[in-house]
């Protein structure tokens, strides 16, 4: 079976298959551009054979794990931002099946060039810019550009003169922890699960046979899946929160 090259070549942890000018803010990472390509091929084929075979009588196993993920997710979403949150509540649903399957598909036991795709910090960084994007497109409708602009200085004077560039210096310092904290989070956690991964694997002494080494390492693996699902869940509960904080209405200052 031909195999192509750089499929051949197995990565180590942390390192990509670049494309583009090395070290510059251009270098694509194609396993990581792939990967998320296959999760969202995955997420496309679930929802394919859900709709397909959705019964309003007794549901599939997987009809059943899903509306349950999603009612509970609602549920969050809906005390957040009220019984109607519109188009949020389907990226937040988005967001977190993104997230979790990508998670997941590390823990995969395949060779070591399938990694997730979140423990790529251009990756994590991606989706929390779109948050970042979507966090001041929902204040503007809410507010208006008048108290957005008010959230930021202030047209008092001559008190502005003092007051504005210390707002503008805290709220720069304000927006721009939020797409941090919220990707560096999820590629921390995720790239520490994997290296974590290889490590307890090798922790086992050789030669114990098939079944304890396949429980040792069914261990980890499932304690990947619980990381992996939190992690998700902790992304989309913060992305919600930020969207009831930009639902409020505000006022110029």
């Amino acid at each position: 079976m031909f195999v192509p090259a750089f499929l051949a070549t197995t990565l180590p942890i942390g390192e990509h298959w670049e494309v583009g000018p090395k070290n510059s803010l251009w270098t694509l990472h194609l396993d990581t551009i792939l990967l998320s390509l296959l999760v969202c091929a995955i997420l496309l084929g679930v929802g394919i054979y859900i709709r397909t075979h959705v019964t309003s009588g007794r549901p599939s196993r997987m009809q059943n794990a899903v509306e349950s993920i999603m009612q509970f997710l609602n549920g969050i979403i809906e005390e957040n931002l009220g019984r109607n949150p519109g188009t949020i509540a389907s990226i937040a649903l988005t967001l977190f099946f993104f997230i979790w399957i990508s998670n997941l598909l590390g823990l995969i036991p395949v060779p070591t060039y399938i990694h997730s795709p979140t423990s790529d910090v251009n990756a994590t960084f991606a989706l929390a810019i779109l948050v970042f994007i979507l966090l001041h497109n929902k204040y503007l409708h809410t507010s208006g550009l008048s108290a957005y602009k008010g959230h930021y200085w202030t047209t008092k004077m001559p008190q502005g003169l003092v007051l504005i560039p210390l707002s503008l210096l805290l709220a720069l310092v304000n927006e721009l922890s939020r797409p941090l904290t919220l990707s560096f989070r999820l590629f921390g956690n995720i790239l520490a699960g994997e290296v974590l991964l290889v490590v307890w694997a090798y922790l086992l002494a050789p030669g114990l046979g098939i079944p304890i080494t396949a429980l040792w390492n069914a261990v980890f693996v499932l304690y990947g899946v619980f990381v992996g699902t939190i992690q998700a869940f902790i992304f989309t509960v913060l992305t919600v929160a930020y969207m009831a904080i930009a639902s409020e209405p505000a006022h110029d200052h």
